[in-house]
């Protein structure tokens, strides 16, 4: 079993906290992100006149932004968020958790000569 001490629970905790502040403000963003599709057409009358692009061209790479913020705020900031923090009050709660450690892999003997 690994005994977990204050300094690292501390350390978890800043990281989580540090993590759910990302996400706070990368949802910020996104929501702030999403005002041009009100404005869609004065939006892209506005992008039109500085690049050449097509309407569907636009179209796509606006939705293709978006829902990769959205991957990057959920997946890569979020869950690792509450895994941490998850995992830092289970230890926490006076339960004992088995964690169990790497052992070495044993190399195999072959009884073939």
């Amino acid at each position: 079993m690994i005994a977990i001490d204050d300094k690292t629970r501390s350390a978890a905790m800043l990281i989580s906290s540090v993590l759910f502040r990302a996400f706070f403000v990368g949802t910020g963003l996104l929501i702030i992100s999403c005002f041009p599709l009100l404005f869609l057409d004065e939006v892209y009358a506005v992008h039109s006149d500085l690049i050449d692009i097509p309407r569907p061209a636009y179209n796509a790479l606006l939705f293709s932004y978006l829902g990769q913020m959205k991957v990057l705020v959920l997946v890569i900031v979020l869950v690792p968020a509450i895994a941490i923090r998850w995992a830092s009050r289970r230890r926490s709660s006076g339960r004992v958790v088995d964690v169990p450690h790497r052992r070495a892999l044993k190399p195999r003997h072959s009884t073939a000569q």
